[in-house]
């Protein structure tokens, strides 16, 4: 039955991988959207001219966010397929150390048998240094998605002084506001699909810590 657990615990962190890895997708295109929105907000404020210079440092600081957001997603991407192949690994062990408990069950009075004991005990060993290496790239994993929602933390305070900006740009007022209002509706959609992420993290965390070999 503790088998079975830790069985689905490893489909637990895979279902987890996938989930985050799914989130991040839609991360990263919002991104992707955000720095393509700015280059047309660079072009419109340049044509803008001088009414539009208080709007241009902050197309910089938006594009900015835009590339370090996209920056973070490849890396815990790449972070979230190790966890899902360390959890893989983690589940061969336990077959393995659970063939060979069989084995040591069924040929009690078998010569040599007791040979096989240091090899359980080998494989237990790693086992718990499985676990302890998963907790800690669970942990890294959430601490990299803090990076994300730090990086739009200040997106709020942005999309107010964009409107104000935005509001002195003549003619062009309008379609600098609605690049105002779609960096306010982007970040938030980041900032919710993170922490969708990160609560599925802790879910799986908390399974892992629990089990025992």
């Amino acid at each position: 039955m503790l088998a079975k657990t830790k069985v689905n615990s490893t489909e637990s962190i895979l279902i987890t991988a996938a989930t985050v890895t799914a989130e991040l997708s839609k991360v990263r295109n919002i991104a992707k959207e955000m720095s393509i929105a700015v280059m047309n907000a660079k072009a419109i404020s340049h044509r803008a001219g001088e009414v539009a210079l208080g709007f241009r440092p902050i197309t910089d600081f938006i594009d900015e966010m835009a590339q370090d957001v996209m920056q973070l997603v490849i890396k815990i991407s790449r972070e979230a397929f190790q966890l899902s192949q360390m959890a893989i690994e983690r589940t061969h062990l336990l077959n393995t150390e659970q063939q060979y408990r069989r084995v040591l069950e069924n040929a009690q009075d078998a010569p040599y048998v007791d040979s096989l004991k240091p090899a359980v005990e080998r494989i237990q060993k790693q086992y718990r240094e499985y676990q302890e290496i998963l907790q800690k790239n669970i942990v890294r994993l959430s601490l990299l998605l803090d990076d994300i929602q730090s990086s739009t933390k200040g997106s709020q305070v942005l999309s107010t002084t964009s409107r104000v900006e935005a509001s002195q740009a003549g003619s062009f007022s309008s379609s600098l506001v609605v690049v105002a209002e779609n960096l306010e509706q982007a970040t938030d959609k980041i900032r919710a699909h993170v922490k969708s992420s990160q609560n599925k993290l802790d879910n799986v965390l908390e399974i892992i810590k629990r089990e025992k070999l």
